[in-house]
């Protein structure tokens, strides 16, 4: 048998592995991490919930995984906006840009959501830490590209207002929940924005 011939019995499995993740994912945003059980799973998707478990093992790993599959379509649009800012106005402008584009597609809607869940499952804080670690530390490499030259640059704690920024980041999209007024959010992003201008100012004065 030639090796360039199809490989269906692996093909398949991939393809039901992504059927299930992309089953995770949508219930995850429909119903939230209360409703996100293998029967509702299996039922969104319209396989036999058997399927999660011979595939992933768990729930809560096929809930990782889907968390996965999210930072795989995203990781590389954060990078290279990130990497290319130099000050706390572009830093905030770029939060706005990225958080809506991820709210219009739920993104950060089930990612909330899973955090939501590593209250109630231990299980999944360490691996859920793992994950996001990444995406804390492209936020660090933005701040210490922001203050770098000013007096601040040794006294700022860059891991912690990294974290700052990236909890604030998930926590609007809890907190919009809240709010009836849909521009809310954009308003927020403003208000923060102005902000950052008095921060620039303040550092651009501290160092002439």
């Amino acid at each position: 048998m030639s090796s360039r011939g199809p490989r269906p019995a692996r093909g398949t499995g991939d393809q039901t592995r992504d059927r299930i993740v992309q089953a995770a994912l949508a219930t995850l945003r429909e119903e939230g991490i209360g409703g996100a059980s293998a029967r509702a799973i299996g039922r969104r998707g319209g396989f036999n919930q058997a399927l999660i478990f011979y595939h992933f093992g768990s729930v809560n790993d096929l809930l990782l995984a889907a968390v996965d599959e999210l930072s795989s379509c995203r990781a590389e649009r954060y990078r290279e906006h990130l990497e290319g800012v130099t000050s706390l106005s572009e830093l905030v402008g770029l939060a706005a840009e990225l958080h809506r584009e991820d709210s219009e597609s739920g993104h950060i809607a089930i990612l909330s959501q899973v955090l939501a869940g590593a209250t109630t499952a231990p299980e999944l804080k360490a691996p859920l830490r793992e994950r996001f670690r990444p995406w804390t530390e492209l936020v660090e490499g933005a701040i210490e590209r922001v203050v770098a030259g000013t007096p601040y640059a040794a006294v700022v704690p860059v891991a912690d207002l990294a974290f700052v920024v990236t909890a604030l980041f998930m926590g609007i999209e809890l907190t919009m929940n809240l709010e009836e007024d849909g521009d809310r959010e954009e308003s927020l992003f403003r208000t923060i924005g102005l902000m950052a201008t008095l921060l620039e100012g303040l550092m651009g004065s501290a160092g002439a």
